[in-house]
């Protein structure tokens, strides 16, 4: 056991030491939010149509599509407990199912186009939203095989603890995005004005060049190809099925839950436009404070993956407080902004001169409030949730996500608007959503069944 500790427990699960394998994923899910909020913005001061389609149209895709997101993603949890374990040969085979499932997930996605008008169309959109919300869908959908082989690529150097390619790849992606947003969707240096489609282009253009980079990466460098077996034993059958049991229920709970979030934002939607663009304004905020969280749950997943691999316990219990503190430390910074200075975060999305958004920008600033409300609480479910499915306890988290997500989120939100009520119901209704989601996670994991679990076979020298 000592030789497998030696390979990858360098640290001795402190706070400083999580941050060595956070920050990285910290910073590369602000890239994530920084993608996110700028294409938003764009959108936002191009024409309020375009911001209100991104919102629908791109939730939808992404709800569609996060099955295969978060069976792809599982991978890591693979090759983590892979590496934590001393089998390195098994981890490019582990990173190869991934693959596979990456190019299942695209041609469903292909097929999703034949029907998804018609989503559209029930909802009693705008003509002009509908439309965008139609060709946004469109390119993401067709382009999502480029996002899914990137996420499972990635998961060769995330699962071993290598964040910082991660990063390097993240900020690549960023600074291609940004300019070929802004050049697509306003017709800049030569390029066509595609507006809403041009964002969605855009972006799907700046991740295949991360793409190429994790591909170089991992199927050129000879070290790689001899040590992790990156191009040999492709197909395992046994292997792929064993992560098809685990990773399905994590895809299902992502895709559940990303499904009742969509419910609430199609209902928000029906409030009518300001509303819906004050929605768009704040979830795109809200990605300020979340995604950079999300590369804190995905350290806990790291490390719980690697120590359980190695069956050392006490060690992922020890980083998991470590990144729950540092958790707390971040949303207390998140709320003190929302609550009291809310205007520094919106003044970007104000556009100058129209009088017509005043009263989105006014809800705006109530909707912070509520977002302020229930931070702690998705702290609590991205870092307790991530730490049990690092060990492979994937299907409690998707039975919680349907009772909560379903039973006391998405299905009493499309009631109270059906009963008249005021917008704020569905708000608080969210808040508390989240809360209790966040406290339950909490007991799964202080009930210590995923100390038990593993999802890799037992080493041959074990």
């Amino acid at each position: 056991m000592s030789l497998q500790k030696s390979e990858f427990l360098t640290n001795n699960g402190t706070m400083l030491d999580v941050l060595k394998i956070a920050m990285p994923l910290i910073l590369s899910s602000s890239c994530h939010a920084v993608n996110m909020f700028t294409d938003r913005l764009m959108l936002t001061r191009y024409s309020q149509a375009s911001a209100a389609a991104a919102l629908t149209g791109g939730l939808t895709s992404f709800t569609l599509q996060c099955f295969f997101v978060g069976a792809v993603g599982y991978a890591g949890t693979f090759v983590a407990q892979y590496y934590g374990a001393n089998q390195p040969k098994r981890v490019g085979t582990a990173v190869w199912q991934g693959i596979f499932m990456a190019f299942a997930g695209a041609l469903f996605m292909a097929s999703c186009c034949l029907w998804i008008p018609h989503l559209f169309a029930a909802l009693n959109h705008t003509p002009e939203v509908e439309a965008q919300e139609n060709i946004y869908f469109k390119y993401l959908a067709l382009g999502c095989i480029v996002f899914l082989l990137q996420q499972a690529l990635s998961c060769f150097w995330s699962g071993r603890g290598k964040t910082t390619m991660v990063l390097a790849v993240s900020i690549l992606v960023t600074l291609l995005n940004l300019p070929l947003n802004y050049a697509f969707i306003y017709g800049k240096w030569g390029f066509p004005e595609m507006g809403t489609a041009g964002a969605a282009l855009g972006t799907i253009l700046a991740a295949l060049g991360g793409l190429i980079v994790y591909a170089v990466g991992f199927f050129a460098l000879k070290h790689y190809r001899v040590q992790y077996g990156t191009c040999k034993n492709i197909v395992d059958w046994e292997m792929f099925f064993r992560m098809l049991k685990y990773s399905s229920p994590n895809g299902a709970q992502l895709m559940l839950d990303l499904s009742s979030f969509n419910v609430f934002i199609i209902v928000l939607s029906l409030y009518g436009v300001e509303v819906q663009e004050a929605s768009s304004i704040v979830f795109g905020i809200n990605n300020l404070s979340f995604c950079p969280i999300m590369g804190i749950g995905m350290t806990a997943s790291i490390l719980v993956g690697q120590c359980v691999g190695a069956n050392d316990i006490p060690h992922a219990k020890k980083s998991v407080r470590s990144a729950r503190s540092i958790m707390f430390i971040y949303m207390t910074l998140m709320m003190i902004l929302f609550i009291f200075l809310p205007d520094l975060v919106l003044k970007p999305f104000i556009r100058t001169g129209d009088a017509s958004q005043l009263e989105a920008i006014r809800l705006a600033r109530i909707m912070l409030l509520f977002i302020a409300a229930y931070l702690f609480g998705d702290g609590m479910m991205l870092i307790y949730s991530n730490a049990v499915r690092g060990a492979g306890d994937t299907k409690y988290v998707m039975y919680l996500t349907i009772f909560m997500s379903w039973g006391a989120f998405a299905i009493p939100c499309v009631i109270m608007y059906m009963l008249g009520l005021p917008v704020w119901y569905l708000w608080g209704c969210l808040s508390c959503y989240v809360l209790v989601f966040g406290f339950l996670c909490y007991r799964r994991y202080r009930s210590g069944k995923w100390t038990r679990m593993k999802v890799i076979e037992d080493s041959p020298e074990c």
